[in-house]
């Protein structure tokens, strides 16, 4: 499934089509471009890369619980 164009107004915080996809490619998203000029974005590509970020956070988290010792 795709974001919806209301998805992706919130997730570059922007309206025109054109600065829509300028943003997606600058934060590593792949948008497919529809005929009518939009930006479509699967919502898979959005989870996995939210879920890259959250990886990457505990990874770089130190781990506090062998303070608790």
């Amino acid at each position: 499934m795709f974001l919806t164009q209301m998805e992706i107004e919130e997730l570059t915080g922007l309206k025109q089509p054109a600065r829509q996809i300028r943003w997606l490619l600058a934060n590593g998203y792949c948008p497919d471009v529809r005929a009518d000029g939009r930006p479509a974005v699967l919502e898979d590509q959005v989870r996995n890369r939210q879920l890259r970020t959250i990886r990457a956070k505990r990874a770089t988290e130190p781990n506090l619980s062998v303070l608790d010792k």
